[in-house]
Order: C-alpha cells, then sequence, then structure tokens
C-alpha cells in the first residue's frame, strides 16, 4: 500500500439510482492500494439515500447528509471543511476512477507544489469525450461559444481557441480551466482561493475556480496519463425550465463577477438569443414601426391634452409641486398627480414641445409589447406570449392609445405587472400583495377606471383566501396608499371634497342603473349599447372593422375561456378580474370606450391562449388567422385613414384637427396679433367644456410668448365647426378653418 501525505475522497451525491454505489465501489479498489486519510460522502439529495445500506457495505464511508440539495459548490464545502488531508479528491457519484489513474493524479499534484490542482480526461462511458479543459472564457469566448454563433460558425477561430481543437488531450499540460468531474486539489489552493462561490450552485463553477486559482499563482495541470469514467447519469435533465434559469444564471453570475455588469449583460443577450428571440425581435421591430411609423406627421394634440400641459408648464414656472394630476371627463374629478411629475420633468427638459409626449408614449405603446411577452410567457407558456404580444403589436387599438398620447395609455400597460402580481399573490401566501397595492395606486394616478380591478381583487383573494395569509392584507393596502399620499393630503386639506363626490357619484349610477334614482336608469337600450361595447372592445383588439371571421373569434374565444378555467388557474383569475370590471362598467351604463383600458390586455391574451392551443392540431389554422388580422390591419394602418390621413386639412368630421394645422392657426394669431394681448375661443366639438376646449391653441400660442389673457376685449375665435360662422363677420381661413377677430 503506498505511503502519502494524506489524501481525503469526498464525494458529493445528488441522484438516483446504482451510480453511487458503482462509484463508492471504484473507490474501494482504491482504499485497497493506497492509503486514504479519509472518504467523506455529501448527500445532496432532497430524499436522502440509503444510509444503512451506505454504513454497512461501505463502512469506512464517513455519511454527511446535507439539510437539502446545497448545489455543487455548497455541497463540496461542506465534504471539502470536514476533510483533514493535505490533498483532496473530488469524484461526482455519476463518476468512476481506477488505482493507476489516480496515483498519476497524485504523483503529478505531489511532485511540483506549484500545481493547485490536476485533473484527468474524462470520458463517457459509451466513448464520447466528457467535457475537457480548456482557455479561460472571456466574455468575447462567450458570446461566441454560449451562443446562437456556435451553431451557426462552429468552426468559428474564436470557438477553436477557446477549446483549444489542436490539441488531442492525449499529452499533459497546463491549463486555465478544468474540468471537475473528477480533479485533486491541495487543500492550502482550496483555502487559499476562501473556498468555493456558492452562488454557483450547478454551473460554471469551473471557470470561476480556474480563474480564481490562477490569479492566486497556483497551476492547473491536465493530466493525460489519467482517466476517470462518467457514467451519463440521466437524473439531472438538462433541458428542463428550472435547469435552465440555474444555467442562465450562474452565467450572469460568472460574467458579472469577472468582467462586470455591462460584460455580463452583453453575453446574455447573446446567450438567450434563440429562434423565439428572433420571432419575438420581429414582433417588437414590427410593433416598434407601427407606432414610430410618420409619428410627428400624424401628431394628436386636443384641447384636454393643452389643458394637461398648460397646468404642468404652470406648475413648473410657479415652482409647485401638484397634489392632484388630470382632470377627468367629469370635471369635479380628479386623479393623482404621478403623470404631472414625469411630464413635469420631460417637458421643461426638451422646452415644453408637444412632440414629447407622442414620443413618450410611443415608447410605452413598444414597452407593452415586451411586458406583455414577460408576464404571459410567465403565467401561461412561450408559444402564447409570442402570440399574445404579436396580437398587441398589430392592433388598431393598441396603436391607436398609442397615437393619442394620453396620460390614461399607462394604465393598459400597468395592467399586465398588476395581473401577475395578482395570480403570484396565490402562490406565495400573500407576500406580492404588498407590491399588487402599490401597482394599482399608481395605475389609479393614470385613470380612475383602474378602481373597478379592487373589487375583482377582493373576489379572487376570497376564492383563494386559504392560500393567502391575513397578515398580509394591511401591507397591501399600504402599498395602495403610498403612491397616492399626495392626492390623500390634498383631500384632507380641501375637506375631502374630490373623494366626497366620488363616494357619492358611485351609489348614484348604481341606484340610477336599477331606476332607484331617476337618471341612467337601465333601458333596453342601455343593455343593446353594453353588449355591442363589449363586442367593439374585443372586435377593435383585433381588427380595425367588424365582420364574420371578428365575431366568430369573438364568441369562440370566451366560450373557449370559461370552459378552460377551471383547469387553470391565471386564466380563472384573468376571468374573475374582467367580468367582474366589465360588471362595474356595464353598471355604468354604456361606458365609452376608454373606460375599458381597466381590462385591455385581456381580449389579447385570450385570443393567444386559444390560438396556441388550436396550433397543437391545426397549426394551418392559426397561422391563417394570423396572417388574416396582420395584412388586414396593414392595409388600414396603410391608407388614408391612418398612416395617410390628410395632415393639412381638418377631417370631415370635425374630430381630428392635424397638429400641423393647428401650429398653422396658432402661428396665424400670435403674427396678427404682434404686440397685442388677446383672448381665445373655440367653437368645435366639446366646446362646452372649460374654455370652449381651446387650451390645446392655448398651449401653442404660449410656447410662441403669446399666451393669451382671458380678461382682454381683442378676441380671437377659432371656428372648426364652419357651420356656426356668424353672418357679418370677417373670417380667415386656414384651410378648412376659420377665425375671426373681434376687436
Amino acid at each position: 500500500m503506498q505511503k502519502n501525505k494524506g489524501v481525503s475522497v469526498v464525494v458529493v451525491h445528488y441522484g438516483h439510482g446504482n451510480e453511487l454505489f458503482r462509484c463508492l465501489d471504484s473507490i474501494a479498489k482504491v482504499k485497497g492500494k493506497f492509503k486514504l486519510a479519509e472518504t467523506i460522502l455529501v448527500d445532496n439529495n432532497e430524499e436522502k439515500t440509503d444510509k444503512n445500506k451506505i454504513l454497512k457495505d461501505y463502512p469506512w464511508v464517513r455519511y454527511i447528509p446535507a439539510p437539502k440539495n446545497l448545489g455543487w459548490s455548497a455541497g463540496h464545502n461542506l465534504g471539502f471543511g470536514k476533510a483533514t488531508g493535505e490533498y483532496i479528491f473530488s469524484l461526482d457519484s455519476d463518476v468512476l476512477i481506477d488505482i493507476k489513474s489516480f496515483k498519476n493524479i497524485y504523483e503529478a499534484i505531489n511532485n511540483n507544489h506549484k500545481i493547485g490542482i490536476v485533473s484527468p480526461r474524462v470520458r463517457n462511458i459509451s466513448g464520447e469525450p466528457f467535457g475537457s479543459a480548456t482557455l479561460e472564457l472571456t466574455p468575447l469566448r462567450g458570446i461566441f461559444y454560449l451562443s446562437f454563433i456556435k451553431k451557426l460558425f462552429p468552426d468559428s477561430s474564436i470557438i477553436k481557441k477557446h477549446t483549444i481543437s489542436d490539441w488531442d488531450r492525449k499529452t499533459s499540460r497546463n491549463v486555465e480551466v478544468i474540468q471537475f468531474g473528477a480533479f485533486m486539489i491541495r487543500k492550502e489552493a482550496y483555502e487559499d482561493i476562501g473556498c468555493f462561490d456558492e452562488n454557483f450552485f450547478l454551473y460554471f463553477h469551473e471557470n470561476d475556480i480556474s480563474k480564481r486559482l490562477r490569479e492566486k499563482g497556483w497551476k492547473l495541470f491536465f493530466d493525460s496519463k489519467s482517466e476517470a469514467i462518467h457514467l451519463e447519469s440521466k437524473w439531472t435533465p438538462k433541458n428542463t425550465t428550472k435547469i435552465k434559469k440555474i444555467w442562465a444564471k450562474c452565467r450572469f453570475i460568472y460574467f458579472k463577477k469577472h468582467y462586470g455588469v455591462l460584460s455580463a449583460l452583453l453575453v446574455e443577450s447573446f446567450a438567450r438569443f434563440s429562434k423565439r428571440s428572433l420571432i419575438l425581435l420581429g414582433i417588437l421591430a414590427l410593433g416598434t414601426f407601427l407606432r414610430f411609423y410618420m409619428l410627428q406627421r400624424n401628431m394628436y394634440f386636443n384641447g384636454e391634452m393643452g389643458y394637461d400641459y398648460m397646468t404642468i408648464r404652470t406648475f413648473v414656472e410657479n415652482h409647485q409641486i401638484p397634489l392632484i394630476g388630470p382632470r377627468t371627463s367629469h370635471e369635479w374629478f380628479f386623479i393623482g398627480s404621478l403623470f404631472y411629475w414625469i411630464f413635469g420633468i420631460l417637458l421643461p427638459l426638451f422646452n415644453y414641445n408637444v412632440a414629447v409626449g407622442t414620443y413618450f408614449f410611443a415608447i410605452v405603446g413598444v414597452v407593452s409589447i415586451l411586458v406583455c411577452y414577460w408576464v404571459v410567457k410567465s403565467l401561461f407558456g412561450q408559444k402564447p406570449a409570442i402570440i399574445s404580444s404579436f396580437l398587441l403589436s398589430i392592433s388598431p387599438l393598441w396603436i391607436l392609445l398609442t397615437h393619442q398620447a394620453r396620460f390614461n395609455a399607462m394604465t393598459a400597460l400597468l395592467f399586465f405587472p398588476f395581473y401577475y402580481l395578482l395570480v403570484k399573490s396565490t402562490r406565495d401566501k400573500g407576500k406580492s400583495l404588498f407590491l399588487l397595492g402599490i401597482t394599482l395606486g399608481i395605475m389609479f394616478s393614470f385613470f380612475p377606471s383602474p378602481i373597478l380591478l379592487l373589487p375583482g381583487s377582493v373576489v379572487v383573494i376570497f376564492i383563494y383566501r386559504k392560500k393567502v395569509d391575513k397578515k398580509y392584507f394591511l401591507p397591501g393596502i399600504l402599498g395602495f396608499l403610498i403612491p397616492n399620499i399626495p392626492y390623500l393630503y390634498y383631500n384632507a386639506t380641501h375637506k375631502f371634497e374630490i373623494l366626497g363626490n366620488l363616494f357619492a357619484w358611485i351609489p348614484y349610477r348604481i341606484l340610477g342603473f336599477f331606476g332607484l334614482y331617476p337618471k341612467n336608469t337601465v333601458n333596453a337600450q342601455i343593455l343593446q349599447s353594453n353588449i355591442t361595447g363589449l363586442y367593439t372592445f374585443f372586435q377593435q383588439s383585433y381588427s380595425h372593422d367588424s365582420n364574420f371571421l371578428i365575431a366568430g373569434l369573438f364568441l369562440v374565444v370566451v366560450i373557449y375561456a370559461i370552459a378552460k378555467a377551471r383547469k387553470n388557474l391565471p386564466l380563472t383569475i384573468l376571468l374573475i378580474l374582467s367580468g367582474v370590471s366589465y360588471l362595474g362598467l356595464f353598471l355604468h351604463g354604456d361606458p365609452p370606450e376608454h373606460y375599458y383600458l381597466v381590462i385591455f390586455p385581456v381580449p389579447l391574451i385570450l385570443l393567444g391562449l386559444f390560438l396556441e392551443k388550436t396550433s397543437k392540431k391545426f397549426l394551418w389554422l392559426t397561422i391563417l388567422i394570423l396572417g388574416y388580422l396582420l395584412i388586414f390591419n396593414l392595409r388600414f394602418l396603410f391608407s388614408k385613414s391612418w398612416f395617410f390621413e390628410n395632415s393639412v386639412r381638418m377631417s370631415d368630421d370635425r374630430t381630428y384637427v392635424p397638429y400641423s394645422l393647428q401650429l398653422r392657426v396658432a402661428d396665424f394669431i400670435a403674427k396678427d396679433a404682434g404686440s397685442n394681448k388677446f383672448s381665445l375661443a373655440r367653437v368645435g366639438p366639446w366646446d362646452f367644456f372649460g374654455e370652449n376646449f381651446s387650451l390645446n391653441y392655448q398651449y401653442l400660442l404660449w410656447n410662441l410668448d403669446k399666451k393669451p389673457d382671458q380678461s382682454v376685449a381683442l378676441r380671437y375665435t377659432i371656428y372648426e365647426d364652419t357651420s356656426n360662422l356668424p353672418k357679418n363677420v370677417k373670417v380667415y381661413w386656414i384651410e378648412n378653418i376659420a377665425v375671426s377677430k373681434n376687436e
């Protein structure tokens, strides 16, 4: 029996079957001819291996049960910490070693005090090589070796250099990275690097340990005279979602730790790129194009937007912090101030240019595609996520939402994280309720209708109350209140006028709907309008015009969702949320289209789920439907009704005045007034709102240093509705808009 300076053998086991016992049998043969300091077995299994069999058949083994599956690094640290030998020989529990190879490894490390670690050649039992020594994994090599580039260019010089492809592994040499299925390490070297980094649960530990050893001056030696046999255990499947996440996490940790976060993100951007990534990139490119193409030419700017921009500019110039935000169609009701805070930074940053809002919400529209993909993928899988994000990218309703550039567009985007967090709350015992409350509170800062999500959430939590710990209810409520602290403070200092009116208005609408109050009472016309409104909402989510295909999709999608809801928790919660919210809209009585923002993503998610199911048996049908929607929507968008809409003249129905025409009107008034002060009026759609809904023109004039003064006698009146032009009054025509001047 050969004498030695003390070699401890450490086996870290995870898996099932007989591989472990075959591994121990190989160590027993080594032990018979080579005096070992000890043999330590760390059992990383959640369900522990048969301890009695190990102690009976291998009494020389020191059995250490891990409290849980600690992973590669922590499991080895546990075993190495108990080892007493000058050298530690580590062997995976599905790897075999023979006495000849063991002696060669020992002699290699014992004869050269500069060598910190030695590894044999590892071969699969089938004869195929298993892993190998390589050069250091730098970010550039990672981009080539860990991404799609390796498949496209397997003979790349960078890849060949990384794998040292010109070396047949039949000669021994120092290397930069060693394979860790079997290795002997000098305990001094192990302690020199401060043990193994336990952030590396299963992968990239070889790269990390090898790099740290070399930085400490230790040599890494590949011994070609030694060989270990890998039994090709099947107990760690390589393609499960869990393993893929562990692989990606360890990969990011490695590059971030050694090369910085920017390098890590760069590698990730290549490593995560796949065929589906290419599809998503195409969807994102399409959605971006449809939101930015001719964007400034077709900018939307109306009196409501002018009111908000003027209010924001006033706050900024007076150095005030707004406590409440935009006014709604009910002039007594204002929402939270977050939109004013955001644009209080953006508008002055870009010299109060109206285009700021247009581009900001175009970006929001693009981000919505990505958020849709992430949430649907997290809850339902990748295929429905791809389909839903594609539908969102070409949806006329979502593109219109971007085009209008209104603050309420944030509501549609925020529905996704709200829905995700609500589902998550039923899975984490309610820990996500705080973030859920914050999200709902933020939504309320952009539009009032998300308040309808509150009763829907209460219903969900009540149904799944056994899964939610009551102690998280209070944090959920606090989360909702936090974003609305300025709003609550304003109400508290104004006798709760806004909230008082709101709490009075809600029962007024409900009682009126049921005929208990003589206003807004339900009738056949309102019922029909409600149902028609729901269909129109679905229809315009899919396509600009209604037809038999869209009507069929609407019915099939709703029926499919209801039929499948019981077997799918996220789908059940989605239907509860949308159902309760729609009930609130229904009680409102014929709600306007923008009230549906509270459930804006629902039709797209439901259709995505249905088409993903259809694609499993009838892929051609799914492709046909998606192709039809794409072609039909593009045909509409590239018509005179959208991208090529007249940008010079006001539309015939007078609901759309091109931004360029508004600028010409404002420029005319500014030049005509000269140094004189003037007031402004407007005649046209919605002129019953404050200041005749002329605040868009007022804002443009303010940007021309000609802010109107409504107390001045000199008045310019803008006639968008020229049918009401007064007689015997001189007017100036700018295209089909008339401007009168009363001195």
